[in-house]
């Protein structure tokens, strides 16, 4: 008797959890799972846990199908009382899926490297694949990001660096291949991706209507962090912008802009942060502004992607450097490892070493244009 009421109270915690998730689907999806819930409480032929093991199929069936972006009735078919029949006659028969996606969550968890290790890179892409109607843009793509580092991705106009961000950042889904973000699958777990991240575009998005603190005020609260106002300063202090917290932000030079862009991403305190090309139409000081602020996160731990044209900011600042060249990786490296790749330094007066351009434009296949 104690282990029917105990096994009663499992079920009845287990339903409430499932039906919190079924609330929290997209609206069609919602939709369609509240009215399969009702049919399948009405017609299944199973009692307690049986019934709870099919709405626990259907719930995450949805979950999974949700965030691939499906259409709910692509999911279903048109006949949704046919689709709830067959989940009501044999569950089982979904086993094999729950089985595999169990073995893909398990191999992103720990990665390629083996049985038991478990994968430390901040930032993970396998094969990944993006084409915008015919025209391929990444060309299976595949690198790995050290936690609490500066990766920079160079590529010329057009080579697919912002789709790389936008992908990486959920706001585009790849076409091939997969990539997770500090252990999330960018497809199947985008929310928990979005929570642990924050991105900088190419321009800074702050409000020039209102002053320094009051953007970050607005992030913060955005945010829903517990004291909004003491985050805010912490920033204001952090990024030397104290003196100038009460101006109005229009009144700001570009590189304060700038520091105040990046101040507002560490709102909430992401883990990793997307710079894509931070310093574009920065004069000198304020290119220094940023580069000394990228420098101070990676000390406190923060994993900084960094996507630039500019080689010597990348020179400067990198621990890892990948070139993105008409689809793909074609070198990845510390800027040691990828000055092997060039021809060796001559000796005259003295031994000249090449620079970072000389290799990218070597390494892309346009060596004939170092002067």
């Amino acid at each position: 008797m104690l282990n029917w009421i105990q096994k009663m109270r499992n079920d009845k915690r287990t339903y409430r959890a499932l039906m919190a998730r079924g609330k929290a689907l997209p609206g069609e999806y919602r939709f369609v799972f509240r009215k399969a819930q009702d049919y399948v409480w009405m017609h299944s032929d199973s009692e307690g846990s049986g019934m709870l093991q099919t709405m626990q199929a259907l719930v995450e069936l949805f979950e999974e199908s949700a965030a691939a972006g499906r259409n709910v009735l692509d999911v279903t078919g048109e006949d949704v009382v046919g689709f709830c029949d067959e989940f009501i006659r044999d569950t089982r028969k979904w086993e094999d899926h729950y089985r595999d996606k169990l073995n893909r969550d398990i191999r992103n968890k720990f990665g390629k490297g083996g049985r038991g290790q478990m994968s430390e890179s901040a930032i993970r892409v396998d094969h990944l694949q993006k084409h915008f109607r015919d025209l391929p843009v990444l060309k299976d793509v595949s690198f790995a990001v050290e936690p609490g580092s500066v990766f920079a991705l160079l590529g010329s106009n057009g080579a697919g660096k912002t789709t790389m961000v936008r992908i990486l950042a959920t706001l585009l889904r790849p076409d091939g291949g997969s990539a997770a973000v500090n252990g999330h699958d960018v497809l199947r777990e985008a929310d928990a991706v979005r929570r642990s991240i924050s991105l900088t575009g190419q321009f800074a998005a702050v409000d020039e209507i209102l002053t320094g603190r009051e953007n970050l005020l607005l992030i913060a609260r955005l945010r829903h962090l517990p004291d909004a106002r003491e985050a805010a300063n912490a920033l204001l202090e952090q990024f030397g912008l104290q003196d100038a917290a009460d101006r109005r932000v229009g009144t700001y030079s570009g590189g304060m802009r700038r520091r105040l862009d990046i101040a507002m991403s560490l709102l909430g305190n992401p883990r990793v942060l997307f710079l894509d090309e931070p310093t574009t139409g920065l004069d000198p000081e304020g290119r220094l502004e940023v580069w000394r602020t990228i420098r101070t996160l990676t000390e406190r731990g923060t994993t900084v992607f960094l996507t630039t044209q500019m080689l010597e900011e990348a020179e400067h600042l990198a621990d890892r450097i990948a070139i993105l060249h008409e689809g793909r990786i074609i070198a990845n490296g510390t800027l040691c490892e990828l000055k092997q790749l060039f021809p060796p330094a001559q000796v005259e007066y003295i031994e000249k070493q090449p620079t970072l351009e000389e290799i990218f434009l070597a390494v892309i296949g346009k060596q004939e244009e170092i002067a």
